[in-house]
């Protein structure tokens, strides 16, 4: 290393360093079988939504250390490991549907909603919306349709006949049929992503091409209040 700045700090000598590596083939960690290691990554993964999740709406948070902002997409996905946990007898199902009405029902309830799709960030305490970016502050339909998928799945599962299980179909119904997906074709051929309270439909983004967002098309399709 030369006598010149590095990351800030000006070093006045020169240094050498050498070192060797070489391959050691032990084994590091226990080895397990293909159908453990399934069921370990299964598990970890659940754990990230289901011990991380926000203590007051259920949801999932954005990412390590993102405090009061959840995801509704991302939330669509973590509802779905819930029927995955129970089956797998990581939390029983008393547990899962206690989770997924406290979900249903702040998202039906509580979230901020825009023709009645949810932003792409949400506070988990309050429910505002979060801006994703600047013009990015009202309904996104790509991430309302993850979160919608996730929650049919789970409503679908959820079919006992008592008092928790019952209100949770009811809350995702609620949900599902608000959607507006009708009116996001803003006089057009075409589902549009964004629209913002403030700037409208300035983001100018439809929905197009193969890809996750085809979803969007699906359920626009088969929405039972607004096709």
């Amino acid at each position: 290393i030369l006598p010149v700045e590095q990351l800030g700090i000006n070093l006045v000598e020169s240094y050498q360093y050498k070192f060797s590596t070489c391959y050691d083939p032990s084994d590091k960690f226990e080895k397990i079988s293909d159908e453990e290691l399934l069921t370990l990554v299964q598990k970890q993964t659940f754990k990230y939504f289901w011990d991380y999740a926000h203590p007051v709406s259920g949801l999932a948070r954005e990412r390590l250390g993102s405090g009061d902002v959840v995801t509704s997409g991302g939330s669509g996905f973590g509802v779905m490991t819930i029927p995955v946990a129970i089956e797998r007898g990581f939390i029983t199902r008393d547990e899962g549907a206690q989770r997924m009405l406290t979900i249903a029902t702040f998202l039906d309830e509580k979230a901020e909603k825009f023709h009645g799709a949810f932003s792409h960030w949400i506070n988990g305490e309050t429910g505002k919306a979060i801006a994703f970016s600047e013009k990015d502050n009202g309904a996104d339909l790509v991430e309302t349709a993850l979160l919608v998928q996730g929650l049919l799945a789970v409503q679908q599962y959820f079919n006992l006949d008592n008092q928790t299980e019952s209100a949770i179909r009811q809350k995702i119904t609620a949900i599902w049929e608000a959607v507006e997906w009708s009116w996001f074709i803003n006089s057009s051929n075409a589902l549009f992503w964004h629209w913002s309270p403030n700037y409208g439909w300035d983001m100018d983004m439809n929905i197009s091409g193969w890809n996750e967002a085809l979803i969007v098309y699906v359920l626009a399709a088969s929405s039972p209040t607004h096709s």
